[in-house]
């Protein structure tokens, strides 16, 4: 019998007694309910084949194109890896929000364990709904209707970074040829309407002045944007804040599926360089729309 559990009062469940390869409609409707309750949802022994992972994520939506950074399963260019080996340490992590460079960020991705070490590299989640509620009423006001320009350089120097003969960077490379993209920084969840705030460290480059310009372009920053970093620095540290967060301890064969639209994560990094291995499979998502203005 599938039971779901409640991990913290903001975010996160775990839900047992259901074999993700094979479960019926109604467990994944109850699995599909509670994601959208809970925003990350947790499951022990199911250690899925990447065509039963690939499967698992098609019932969430359409899947999105190979990553253009991440390493793949051969034959699955789909499901990416993510892995720490002896002497590949996993460098420095950052709250992220999947893939928010993208006009069009992903809805949801879906993680599985293939191999952990023995202690350490927990994940950690946000709910940005939690956030946003918290935020003081006059704060919550002035941030409806702004945005943030969200840009690829977040993998800059990374592990998932490589450079050619001449010492270029590849994620410059392809950073140059993308503009950064406008979101607003403050959203509505598309299925529960329920308001988020929508920024992240590692793509969220700065808040725009003014964006009602037709004239504005995201790729450079707004000189005349003042106090603006001071803000994003500050509410980056609320998304830091331990009470909207729930942490998970992998094991080999756990899952995580996570909507993308109003979470960020956070992979710590304190195993070194012991081996540490993830397949992810992520699902297309929707631009986002911002939250309305009250009386607008």
């Amino acid at each position: 019998m599938l039971t779901i559990t409640p991990l913290t009062p903001h975010i996160g469940a775990i839900i047992e007694g259901v074999a993700l390869a094979s479960c019926s409609d109604n467990d994944f409707t109850q699995i599909y309910q509670a994601f959208l309750n809970y925003k990350v949802v947790f499951f022990r022994d199911q250690c899925l084949s990447p065509d039963e992972q690939l499967s698992l994520a098609r019932r969430f939506g359409e899947l999105e194109a190979p990553h253009p950074f991440f390493p793949h399963v051969d034959g699955f260019p789909q499901v990416s890896v993510i892995e720490t080996t002896p002497g590949n340490p996993p460098g420095k992590s950052f709250w992220h929000t999947d893939m928010t460079w993208q006009k069009a960020p992903p809805k949801c991705s879906v993680l599985s364990a293939q191999h952990l070490p023995d202690e350490g590299g927990d994940t950690i989640w946000v709910s940005m709904e939690a956030v946003y509620q918290h935020l003081p009423s006059a704060l919550q006001g002035a941030l409806l209707g702004k945005t943030a320009t969200h840009a690829v350089h977040g993998f800059a120097g990374s592990r998932f970074d490589e450079t050619n003969a001449e010492g270029e960077s590849k994620v410059a490379q392809i950073a140059d040829k993308m503009e950064g993209v406008h979101h607003p920084l403050v959203v509505r969840h598309p299925e529960t309407e329920r308001p988020s705030l929508y920024i992240n460290e590692q793509f969220c480059q700065y808040i725009d002045k003014d964006t009602s310009d037709s004239e504005y372009v995201g790729a450079q920053k707004n000189e005349n944007a003042e106090g603006d970093d001071d803000l994003l620095s500050s509410l980056f540290a609320l998304s830091r804040v331990e009470t909207f967060q729930v942490r998970f301890s992998w094991q080999t064969g756990s899952v995580a599926i996570w909507d993308n639209r109003c979470t960020q994560h956070f992979a710590v990094t304190d195993y070194g360089d012991k081996p540490r291995k993830l397949h992810r499979v992520v699902v297309k998502g929707e631009q986002p729309v911002a939250m309305p203005i009250q009386g607008a």
